[in-house]
């Protein structure tokens, strides 16, 4: 290689290195207000109308494409916070759940936002590939797994649950149901029972009249003036030879300042099977890209042979549907 060869590449390193540096340092400070937002946040108590929101059931759009502006791929706490699952953003493409060597080469020392369930922001460096496509990953999800650390100096991360490469993605706040005092949590619970038990039955009328448990709730605020949850709710047939469950996911909301009247279903999504092989659904976060979008909840769609991610957002008029899903990562 000539001098001039020598001193163009070196440039170039420079000036890359220089780039992901400035990304660090704003994801740092993005990390740091996140912090200070978080304790002045301010409670659920605006004023603003909600206005009824047309249901969104599963499934009801046919748009289920990755935005842009969440960087190139998603990825989904391990089992432990220093390992990240790499899902693939183009669920188009065949062999969905493969990344390209162009694409390993643009997230690797990248910084990623992560973000759990509360409010709580961190941002992690991606560092190399622990594990290629489930090989030694007993929960058997299908995709990469790459080892991630914390940004400043390798720091130990603490738990998180989806992160968004070289993206500036906000986490909003949700309190589970065990968060809640007794009284909230007991009428939050039967609220979502009443809106679960008025939808249409997946396949047959062999649940109907059965009893529901709540198995997940969380609450959270949808937008200004606008307060809303999302639970998991499971209902059993023990048959003794081959036991069925349906499970059923809602979003509703309400005027927040009217808390004595009861939550408008906005979203939903029911599957019906055996215990081993029912669709069950996993909260996984709630994000916004900016402080004005509308929020979208992350989801982990488990299939008993393998897993799946999608993401529900929020429209300006209240309604939710899903605008992505990755490919189903199969297990062995």
């Amino acid at each position: 290689m000539s001098p001039a060869q020598l001193s163009a590449q070196r440039s170039s390193t420079r000036a890359l290195v220089n780039r992901r540096c400035a990304v660090i340092a704003f994801l740092v400070a993005l990390a740091t207000s996140g912090c200070e937002q978080r304790r002045n946040a301010p409670a659920i108590d605006s004023s603003v109308p909600l206005r009824p929101a047309t249901i969104g059931p599963s499934g009801s759009s046919s748009a289920t494409t990755w935005d842009n502006r969440l960087g190139p791929v998603l990825l989904v706490s391990g089992p432990g916070p220093d390992l990240a699952t790499v899902v693939v953003g183009d669920s188009s493409r065949a062999s969905g759940d493969t990344l390209t060597e162009r694409e390993a080469i643009g997230i690797r020392s990248t910084p990623a936002v992560l973000i759990g369930r509360g409010d709580s922001v961190q941002v992690g460096i991606l560092q190399e590939v622990r594990s290629s496509k489930g090989e030694d990953d007993s929960e058997c999800t299908g995709w990469p797994r790459w080892r991630i650390t914390g940004a400043r100096g390798g720091a130990t991360l603490a738990g998180w649950s989806v992160g968004f490469v070289g993206a500036t993605v906000q986490p909003v706040r949700m309190d589970s149901i065990e968060s809640l005092s007794r009284v909230d949590s007991a009428r939050l619970a039967a609220d979502v029972t009443r809106l679960a038990s008025s939808l249409p039955a997946a396949g047959g009328d062999r649940f109907v009249g059965l009893p529901f448990t709540v198995t997940s709730l969380w609450r959270f605020r949808a937008g200004p003036g606008v307060e809303g949850v999302v639970a998991n709710l499971v209902r059993h047939i023990n048959q003794e030879a081959r036991p069925l469950e349906e499970r059923t996911l809602v979003i509703a909301e309400r005027d927040s300042s009217r808390r004595d009247e009861r939550f408008n279903l906005a979203y939903f999504d029911r599957s019906q099977g055996t215990e081993e092989t029912v669709e069950s659904r996993d909260v996984l976060a709630l994000a916004r890209t900016t402080p004005d979008a509308q929020p979208m909840l992350v989801l982990g769609r488990d299939y008993g042979d393998g897993m799946a991610y999608a993401m529900i957002q929020r429209d300006p008029s209240g309604r939710w549907r899903e605008k992505w899903h990755s490919p189903r990562g199969r297990c062995k």
